[in-house]
């Protein structure tokens, strides 16, 4: 498959000196837990967010950013300040909320954001909008799809997959169905100041024919993000074979759940997972 190549010219922007947070963690690359699959990464010269706007989901049924952690990135707030890129996986509600989005975007006006079709178009609802369309970055995909585009002399690789499987029943004809069969679901390749990161999204654990199409498995990547579901078998093969890392973050764990997945992973020390928000880790070569 050949791999495009955009231009994303709105974030050509002039390099300032790096905070005293920057310089604190010279050429390291740093992880900041959102909440669920939302984190915060950077490296010397760059910040991205992804899967971190969302909240007012009613119930515990995932972790979702607290108000007081909402207002920081809203507002643009150490440590959220500065962000040059949002990345959105997806259009579900415990990774992207529109309006959250939007009024980050109007309060960030240097950062842009990727993301989905089927995001943009639920973007489009909200009254603003046309204020921040210009920065909005909304791709149309089919399976196969692998596009890079380049903000601020990062590259973002934008891959689709198919979203995990949700089986129901159809209470009229009785027959099982993928609930989340039509969801436009990405992976994102971060490759930001000699790092790489890979950010599954709700990436299915039995895409192995992409992970080969997309080339995965020819060299170590410095992080990987991946659903919790990866533990299962088919997870297990694509982590050995294609997934290959010293540090892999398992995320969408349940709060009620995180004790049960520390211990499961605990002989395994390329394995992390977050237990409090605000958490960081510090990735160094």
């Amino acid at each position: 498959m050949t791999t495009r190549l955009i231009t994303v010219t709105t974030m050509v922007l002039l390099i300032v000196a790096p905070s005293v947070r920057s310089q604190a963690s010279f050429d390291a690359c740093r992880i900041t837990y959102v909440a669920n699959e939302g984190f915060l990464i950077e490296t010397k010269h760059h910040r991205v967010l992804v899967d971190a706007l969302f909240g007012n989901i009613e119930g515990d049924w995932c972790d979702q950013p607290t108000d007081s952690v909402a207002n920081l990135m809203l507002e643009g707030i150490a440590p959220f300040d500065k962000i040059d890129v949002v990345l959105v996986t997806h259009k579900h509600i415990d990774h992207f909320n529109g309006p959250m989005v939007v009024k980050f975007l109007m309060n960030n006006r240097k950062s842009v954001l990727i993301c989905p079709d089927q995001v943009n178009e639920l973007l489009q609802r909200n009254a603003d909008y046309s204020e921040v369309s210009e920065r909005v970055h909304s791709l149309k995909s089919a399976i196969p799809f692998d596009t890079t585009l380049r903000v601020k002399n990062a590259d973002i690789r934008v891959l689709r997959f198919n979203h995990g499987s949700y089986f129901e029943t159809d209470s009229v004809t009785g027959k099982a169905y993928d609930r989340h069969r039509g969801v436009e679901n990405f992976g994102y390749l971060i490759m930001a100041d000699g790092y790489t990161l890979f950010h599954s999204g709700d990436g299915s654990p039995s895409d192995k024919t992409l992970y080969v199409t997309y080339g995965f498995g020819k060299k170590e990547l410095d992080v990987v993000f991946l659903d919790r579901l990866f533990l299962q078998r088919d997870g297990q093969e694509l982590m050995s074979e294609y997934l290959k890392t010293r540090n892999l973050i398992l995320m969408h764990i349940q709060r009620q759940s995180r004790e049960y997945y520390k211990s499961a992973i605990r002989s395994v020390p390329a394995m992390f997972v977050f237990t409090s928000f605000l958490e960081t880790k510090v990735i160094t070569k």
